[in-house]
């Protein structure tokens, strides 16, 4: 999709080149004479003008004088009468004043800037002008042009006939020119929408701001948009290519990857496209000679900081970069070509003629291959990663069963206890671990633990946890000593990780419940409808090996229901209040729900309150009966 997008706009530029190149050769520019007096009309009729010599390659005349008077002779050769079109090749002029002398009268005609299209002797985005001369007629021509900023006459006479071909083929040329623009801007639009990376949003807010350009610069905004505006277009030319600055430094920012290659670098660009910015801002309140003068100096700054960017990228390895230099000198080269032939230094050809825009479009396009080898190369880590993502989940789903098996398969069956467990890890598999023994139908003990950490490395150590909790078995009957010889082994077993758990010993016969905690949330109970709670503290496991645990002891009734969780069930919650103030207004009123009921409405009150879930959650709900 990439190479054909390019490789249709490759076309158009081949296109481009073709249509303004089957024409007929420019006319020669007339020679000229001038001169910076400010003197009226009257007194340039009467030659009270000190001219300069006649020159023909003479048409700017820099950026400190306001106007100028011009004069060159027009001859008719021919036989017959001749009708002529006076070109001035500068759309952005503030006023043309046009002067000449016909059998005795003196005709004049005015050009101005803001004037609407109706007012113009020839609807053109250039200022343009009929000159009609009789057969083998001379006459001298005299311009008064006044402009704010850069000051030129570049003069060209056609005739009528080659004029109209001429502007003809040079729409079709600019047409081709804004349609390139327009789909590279539309595609990597898509593009952006598609993928959200910054880079091609900066390069289409680039792109925008091209076209705003040219078309201010090129005259086409005023002629084709706003064709009966007297608005002068000159302020918001300056706004148009400071925000073109911007945007191209902030895309080269993120293309060239230099907050990692070097910061530094970075900083400065970022710091000068900002300070661009700022001042695309004020533009309007800025002297328009001043934007220009200083545009002098910014331009070149800014474009020589990014090539010299590009190039110490590509010599850290950002293989890009290539495309990013080759990109700014293609475009150097076309405004230097444009240059020297509107100079007349360099013979007048089709890359001469149109050198900026075929410099820009070559540009844009070999920004739109670096590009496209970019998301070339974001679809190949894509794909790496959603590969690398696969082998993870399936290394999880064997974890989770593995995990799985580790925990009983069932909850404990007994004829004076009812049991009902949650398991609700953080990832697919958690830290979370419950186990119990059972001896006869008179006893039973239930251990629940919370290793420190989440994912699958705490899972792995609470697989050690339950081998600790086999290992002692021997002493079921009295918690503490269980809880002390767990404790010796996660000592010896765990690194840098500690657990908190608890050992609840029943005994049926007696209807007492032993138990001891490392940590653990207490014990919460209800009885007779009243929610009650047991504490027995304790230090974490595996944080000394020689810490001696107390064990508690509550008498049991039938009716009673027990609840035994870690933390996770209540944490971040309320952040400021303690369990008691959490669960118990949330356990009363439920107490008289069924053991099914109750379980599963307290989780849901619990969840309705919960934020997100950070940590993971096991809950024990347990009946006497």
């Amino acid at each position: 999709m990439i190479r054909r997008v390019l490789q249709n706009n490759l076309w158009l530029v081949f296109v481009f080149l073709s249509v303004s190149g089957c024409t007929a050769q420019l006319p020669e520019r007339p020679t000229i004479q001038y001169s910076f007096q400010n003197l009226t009309l009257e007194q340039v009729l009467n030659d009270e003008v000190d001219w300069s010599k006649p020159e023909k390659m003479k048409y700017n005349f820099g950026y400190w004088k306001r106007f100028v008077w011009v004069k060159f002779e027009l001859i008719n050769p021919s036989d017959v009468p001749s009708h002529y079109i006076l070109d001035i090749e500068s759309p952005w002029v503030d006023e043309v004043f046009l002067a000449w002398k016909s059998l005795g009268k003196v005709e004049t005609t005015v050009f101005r800037g803001t004037d609407t299209h109706a007012l113009k002797e020839i609807p053109h985005r250039n200022p343009v002008f009929s000159l009609d001369l009789s057969p083998n007629e001379k006459r001298t021509v005299y311009l008064k042009i006044a402009n704010v900023g850069i000051l030129s006459a570049p003069l060209r006479i056609w005739t009528r006939n080659s004029f109209l071909d001429r502007v003809e083929r040079d729409y079709i040329a600019n047409g081709i020119y804004f349609g390139i623009i327009s789909a590279l801007l539309l595609y990597n639009l898509l593009i952006f929408i598609s993928v959200r990376e910054k880079a091609y949003l900066f390069y289409c807010l680039y792109l925008t701001t091209l076209l705003v350009n040219y078309a201010l610069l090129g005259g086409f905004f005023k002629q084709l948009l706003i064709p009966e505006s007297t608005l002068n277009v000159k302020p918001y030319l300056y706004t148009s290519v400071n925000a073109s600055l911007l945007f191209v430094g902030l895309f080269s920012l993120t293309f060239l990857n230099l907050k990692t290659v070097h910061p530094k670098l970075d900083r400065l660009i970022l710091g000068s496209a900002v300070a661009i910015g700022v001042y695309s801002v004020f533009s309007f309140l800025i002297p328009y000679h001043w934007m220009e003068i200083s545009f002098i100096y910014t331009f070149p700054y800014f474009i020589l900081l990014l090539v010299s960017a590009g190039i110490y990228s590509y010599w850290k390895g950002v293989k890009s970069s290539l495309f990013f230099v080759s990109a700014w000198v293609t475009l150097f080269v076309g405004v230097i070509v444009d240059s020297l032939t509107k100079a007349s230094i360099l013979p007048t050809t089709t890359f001469g003629r149109y050198g900026v825009q075929i410099g820009t479009a070559l540009e844009v396009v070999l920004f739109s291959l670096a590009l496209g080898r970019r998301l070339r190369f974001l679809l190949e880590e894509n794909l790496a990663s959603q590969n690398q993502l696969s082998a993870i989940r399936k290394d999880f789903e064997i974890a989770r069963r593995i995990q799985m098996r580790i925990l009983p398969a069932e909850v404990p069956k007994s004829e004076h206890i009812s049991a009902i467990v949650s398991y609700l890890p953080l990832y697919d598999i958690g830290g979370d671990f419950y186990d119990y023994f059972e001896t006869n139908g008179n006893e039973l003990g239930i251990v629940i633990a919370d290793v420190t950490g989440h994912g699958v490395s705490a899972a792995l150590d609470s697989s050690t946890v339950k081998i600790a909790f086999r290992n002692a078995k021997s002493f079921m009957h009295s918690p503490k000593e269980l809880m002390a010889e767990m404790n010796q082994f996660l000592c010896t077993s765990l690194h840098a990780r500690f657990v908190s758990a608890a050992y609840f010993y029943f005994d049926f016969e007696a209807m007492k419940l032993t138990f001891t905690s490392a940590g653990n949330p207490p014990l919460i109970f209800i009885r007779d409808g009243k929610v009650q709670s047991a504490e027995c503290p304790g230090l974490l496991l595996g944080v000394r090996s020689d810490f001696s645990y107390e064990q508690k002891e509550v008498y049991l009734k039938k009716g009673d229901r027990l609840l035994i969780f870690t933390d996770g069930l209540y944490e971040n919650l309320k952040p400021n209040e303690d369990l008691y103030s959490i669960l118990f207004p949330e356990i009363r009123p439920i107490v008289g729900f069924t053991q099914n009921e109750f379980h599963q409405k307290l989780l849901e009150r619990l969840s309705s309150i919960r934020t997100i879930l950070k940590d993971d959650i096991t809950f024990i709900s347990l009946d006497i009966v």
